[in-house]
């Protein structure tokens, strides 16, 4: 698959949630089986996808980023320390979000606003 079928793939991917133009919250009552449901459904749909996004670029996948790859192992066995409780696990994964943006916020801001601005470096 060449670069631009990838990224054409990648892009055809982030295809529609489900019921996309249907009210979310209009509704729904917190703590609720629907709600349960709907984020749930949400969840499952953005991890169908990014496995998506796996097929779609894995012939590039042994060029990846050495450092990213290593930070993604490690944060892999923090999430295996904490265990089968899903509280726990979740808790690890907001950890670990937390982290990698406080990490990447101030180069992401950066190019966010070169982009925004109109300069180009």
């Amino acid at each position: 698959m060449s670069v631009n079928s990838a990224l054409g793939t990648m892009a055809i991917v982030v295809d529609q949630i489900p019921r996309m133009n249907a009210p979310k919250l209009q509704g729904i009552k917190p703590m609720s089986d629907e709600a349960f449901y709907l984020l749930a459904a949400y969840c499952f749909n953005l991890s169908r996808k990014l496995e998506y996004f796996f097929a779609a670029a894995k012939e590039f996948a042994p060029q990846a980023d050495r450092a990213i790859v290593q930070r993604l192992a490690q944060d892999r066995e923090e999430i295996a320390r904490a265990g089968s409780d899903w509280r726990a696990i979740a808790e690890k994964e907001e950890e670990l979000m937390r982290r990698i943006f406080s990490d990447i916020k101030t180069d992401y801001d950066a190019v966010w606003n070169r982009l925004t601005s109109g300069t180009q470096q």
